[in-house]
């Protein structure tokens, strides 16, 4: 490997690195995202259980909650995105949130894939890199 080749082996050492990194981040927060829907389905699961009228604490994250009356506890609104909120049965609320956590970790499963064969590669190039600096 002449000195162009090791530079430009160097330069994708780097970018390959930055992916990773980035891919780093992304799991992250989709691991986040993962942790907040269920967060999510487990305070309409135990909203469910409640009678109308009943005293409830509903946690609103940062370890804080609001005391609510529970005015039906079988209807849920739920986000669609865009800004668009609708109203539906606890059970279909609850279901949305299963199809959204199954999308999520799909798009994890995916970017660890991604993620294992950008380290592949890097893990290869290293060699190289090693191998031309030692002359063999």
């Amino acid at each position: 490997m002449d000195e162009t080749e090791l530079q430009e082996s160097i330069r994708t050492l780097e970018f390959y690195r930055a992916q990773m990194e980035n891919y780093d981040q992304q799991f992250g927060f989709l691991g986040a995202q993962v942790k907040e829907h269920n967060s999510a389905k487990e305070t309409m699961t135990g909203y469910k259980e409640l009678k109308e009228g009943s005293i409830t604490l509903i946690p609103i994250g940062a370890g804080s909650f609001l005391f609510a009356k529970v005015a039906d506890p079988n209807k849920a609104m739920v986000g669609m995105g865009a800004n668009v909120v609708i109203e539906t049965d606890m059970d279909d609320a609850t279901a949305k949130l299963d199809d959204r956590i199954k999308e999520i970790e799909e798009g994890m499963k995916s970017l660890s894939e991604k993620y294992q064969e950008i380290a592949d590669k890097a893990a290869e190039l290293t060699a190289k890199i090693q191998n031309a600096y030692e002359g063999k």
